[in-house]
């Protein structure tokens, strides 16, 4: 059952780029009203209710508010409608995909399993001086996960982090300048043991 319009929630532009970025279609008929929802032919059941689930997931807003969030998007550069399978898609620009990996950075946080595979994890970096800032971004979202600094440019982490590290090349585009090493021992062992909780 669908939320009444009292029930419904003014998007913000965060929540509007994690859905898009995360892959939750939008056609863009909820951009233009009177465009049809349009249901392909040669769908089968499931792909027609996997379409349905995601557009589901924009009914939590106020129409009203996200068509104009969407517009003002739209003429930022921040998203612009395609055709997809012959549909027109709203979707995030180059611009709107960098803001969308802003939020994700804000929110990464690495996994912790259930038990640690005794292994360590070496994340070495050589960027360039004219990258200064890059370098102080890259540094600060280390410590902020609590990698354990080990030199200037060495970090310590217990846990797989290979996927997090990896995302973190692609945004700073520092994918040359980052190596991470898997050691089976490290001199003064029990003393990063202590740090992590191991």
């Amino acid at each position: 059952m669908s939320r009444s319009n009292t029930d419904k929630i003014d998007p913000r532009v965060k929540d509007i780029l994690k859905l898009l970025g995360g892959g939750t279609l939008l056609a863009a008929c909820i951009v233009f009203p009177g465009l049809p929802i349009v249901v392909k032919v040669g769908m089968d059941s499931y792909q027609r209710a996997e379409q349905k689930k995601r557009f589901r997931e924009w009914e939590r807003f106020n129409l009203w508010r996200l068509r104009a969030s969407l517009k003002r998007l739209r003429n930022q550069k921040v998203v612009k409608i395609v055709e997809r399978d012959g549909e027109p898609m709203v979707v995030l620009t180059k611009k709107g995909k960098t803001r969308y990996l802003g939020y994700k950075l804000e929110e990464m946080i690495i996994k912790k399993p259930p038990k640690w595979d005794g292994r360590w994890r070496l994340v070495i970096y050589d960027i360039a001086k004219y990258k200064k800032n890059t370098q102080q971004a890259f540094r600060e979202i280390l410590k902020k996960l609590r990698f354990f600094r080990l030199q200037k440019s060495v970090y310590l982490y217990p846990y797989p982090c290979y996927e997090e590290i990896e995302f973190l090349r692609q945004y700073y585009e520092i994918g040359d300048d980052v190596i991470i090493l898997i050691v089976e021992g490290i001199e003064n062992e029990s003393a990063y043991k202590k740090y992590f909780g191991l």
